[in-house]
Order: C-alpha cells, then structure tokens, then sequence
C-alpha cells in the first residue's frame, strides 16, 4: 500500500466609530453576525447551552456504546486526486485504541497496522517501506490517510460508532432542525452531527474556525445485527476531497479478541 502508506497550519477609539471607515466596519460586522456562519459562531461563543441539543449529542456518542470489539472483512477505497487504490480488510479492533488491520490486493497482503495501545506499528509486505514502530496511544492518522482522524476514531468507526470529541457548549439553528452542533472552551472546531428520523447518525462534520470542513463522515446502508444496528458503508472526506470509503462486511461485534493479535512480531 504504497500511496496509502505516504497518504496513512492608531486614531482615538471615538473618533475611529464616529467616522465613515467605523460605520462601514459596524455594517459589515452586523452583515456577518447574520449571515449562516456568523450563527454558528454567535452560538459558539454564546454563554448557553441547549440542553436538548446536548442529550442528541449523548445520545449519539452512546450509539453502539455496547460494542467493545469487532471481527470482520470488508473492502477499503482510498481516493486521492482521482486516483483510486482498492483493498480489502482483514480487521480486529477493540475499545478504545486497539486495532490490527491488514490490506489486501488480489488476496495478498499489502500493509498491517497493529496498535497494542501502547505501541503502534506499521508493515509493508511488499518491500515498500522499513517496518516501523512508535510509543503511542492515540496516533494522528493523517500522514498515512491524508484523513485528520485519530486512532481511536478509526476504530470507534470499525466498532460501528461516532467518533467522540469532547464539547461543553451545544445547539440547534432553527433553519436546520435535524443538525446539531456543539464546540469546546478553548478550541475553534465546531463538530456537527445529522440525524435521520430514527436519530440515527448520518453524517458527523468537524469544521475549523474558518467555518471550512476538516473532515467528515457519512454513514448509510444500515443493517442489524442481534440487538445492534450497524452502518454497511462509511465514507470520510477530508477538507480537500480526499476520500477513504470502508465497506463492512462479516463483521461480529463483542467478539473474544486475544491480547496478542494486536502485536505484530514479524512482516
């Protein structure tokens, strides 16, 4: 998986607001405070907090919270500069940082990732890169997915859940009654969920204090299985339309995982 592996920022106050440049500036500030971004950020910096829009929000995190672990194969496209790389999965993964996932092309193994929670590692079968090895719990995915997620977020979406970013201030806008948002003190990302009419999770967005889109995530093609209701399809974009959609397939949520499948000893 050689690309995937490459792919796995002075006048007086007064007289400054009595002249043309101060009433200009205060009509383009009150034009931005009006505007649909300028909403977001009214609420974001607001003291309040919807506390309807904050239990969607639980609610949502504790979607498939019962699932601990998964077994399973599906398929993995990765889509860079309209250029698709194709594989299938062979993945293992449990809550909340542990994973082993192998790529495959034509049956044959390309990459490993395996995270012990501790140690996170990564092989190429193929010759295209050293294997290499880090102390980390919670490693940024970017560099080798061009996708901002973590770790632990990629295997929250293998367990059949939302990635859980923490907030403390939450809401909803009138005009979109079926999307919710919410940010944290200290941070300018503002994180979006879309919910169906079950209040399922449809998509879930993370946006920068630009109001641009850093990366989001849709889910669709849901199935059930015993008690769970699981997404089939998941796609993740980032900001520049870099895709990575995983098809799950055979998956078996709560199943017995041995402590030494997330430790790779040889390539």
């Amino acid at each position: 998986m050689t690309r995937a592996y490459r792919y796995l920022r002075h006048a007086p106050l007064p007289c400054l607001w009595r002249s043309d440049f101060g009433i200009i500036t205060i009509l383009l500030f009150t034009v931005i405070l009006t505007g649909p971004g300028c909403a977001l950020l009214g609420h974001q910096f607001g003291k309040q907090t919807d506390t309807h829009a904050e239990a969607i929000i639980n609610r949502t995190q504790a979607f498939n919270a019962q699932i601990f672990t998964s077994k399973g194969t599906g398929e993995l496209i990765l889509t860079r500069d309209f250029r698709k790389e194709k594989y299938k999965i062979v993945w293992a993964a449990q809550s909340p940082n542990r994973l082993r996932m192998t790529l495959l092309i034509s049956g044959h193994p390309v990459e490993t990732i395996a995270s012990t929670g501790q140690w996170v590692s990564f092989v190429s079968h193929t010759g295209a890169h050293k294997p290499h090895s880090a102390v980390s719990t919670d490693p940024d995915l970017d560099p080798y997915i061009n996708i901002p997620l973590r770790l632990s977020e990629l295997v929250s979406l293998l367990l059949g859940q939302v990635p859980k970013r923490p907030f403390d201030r939450a809401w909803i806008l009138p005009e979109t009654p079926d999307t919710v948002f919410a940010s944290q003190s200290f941070s300018s990302e503002i994180q979006e969920w879309l919910t169906n009419e079950r209040g399922i999770t449809t998509r879930y967005r993370v946006r920068d204090k630009n109001m641009n889109v850093v990366f989001g995530i849709c889910y669709s093609e849901f199935f059930n299985y015993d008690n769970f209701i699981l997404p089939g399809v998941i796609t993740i974009k980032n900001g520049e339309q870099g895709i990575m959609k995983i098809s799950l397939k055979n998956i078996i949520p709560n199943i017995h995982i041995k402590e030494s499948v997330f430790r790779l000893t040889g390539s």
